[in-house]
């Protein structure tokens, strides 16, 4: 109840909109916030009577009705589970302030394009990075760039069928600091000097963004890595090679 509370905050006068517009808002609470896959009406119910508002009258009638055009706000697939339609999704991205970067930011940080043909979810990593990066928002970079390069160390593994060379015994991955040691001293590929000697350095840089407290990123502490980072990446997603890994 809590984080629903927090989420409606996000929202101007939510407790005076019709109830007809706060099932939109529990819908994208729901799939956004929660990361549920999929949400039936009673889902709903239960976020009116967690806030102690007066609900909608028929919500699976309201579930299935369309926009003016005739445009769905909601799909409903699986069995009773319903999502948010593609366009109504963004249209409720902008009321509630989340940004819409545009599907290759450029920067000089490292270029988008070293993402081509690998997954839609790294690609949206690189961009917020570099979004981040071009808005001076230094720290929020260098945490995603840690976790855009945990990710593709944990998928060369994956890409050879030996994760569990880098699980812990409750099935959890490696912190990165030993998954970079681990991935360095793999025999099943050859990992450039370059590269060898970027990855730390692009480690230490994240760690300090993400742990230190009284750190405060600076651009000139990402440039430093600029061109590690470009080796590095681009290494890695050789290794994996995205465009012959059917998963």
């Amino acid at each position: 109840m809590d984080e629903l509370e927090e989420f409606i905050k996000k929202i101007d006068q939510f407790e005076s909109l019709k109830s007809s517009s706060q099932i939109d808002f529990f819908a994208y609470y729901l799939l956004i916030e929660k990361k549920a896959d999929g949400f039936v009406p009673n889902d709903i119910s239960e976020c009116f009577d967690c806030l102690h508002l007066i609900p909608y009258s028929n919500i699976p009638s309201y579930l299935s009705s369309k926009l003016k055009g005739k445009q769905k706000k909601f799909i409903r697939k699986n069995g009773n589970k319903y999502y948010l339609e593609r366009s109504f999704k963004i249209s409720i991205d902008t009321l509630i302030g989340i940004p819409t970067l545009p599907s290759s930011v450029q920067s000089d940080l490292f270029p988008i394009a070293l993402f081509d043909n690998t997954r839609g979810y790294l690609k949206i990593i690189a961009n917020q990075s570099l979004a981040s990066y071009n808005n001076g928002i230094y720290d929020g970079s260098s945490v995603l760039i840690r976790k855009l390069i945990e990710i593709l160390i944990i998928e060369c593994f994956e890409r050879y069928s030996i994760e569990n060379k880098i699980k812990k015994p409750d099935g959890t991955f490696f912190y990165l600091s030993d998954l970079i040691t681990e991935f360095l001293k793999e025999p099943k590929w050859n990992i450039g000097r370059n590269a060898k000697r970027g990855l730390p350095n692009i480690k230490k840089i994240g760690d300090q963004s993400a742990h230190n407290r009284r750190y405060i990123a600076r651009k000139s502490d990402l440039d430093v890595i600029k061109d590690d980072l470009r080796i590095v990446i681009e290494e890695l997603i050789h290794i994996i090679d995205y465009e012959n890994w059917r998963i």
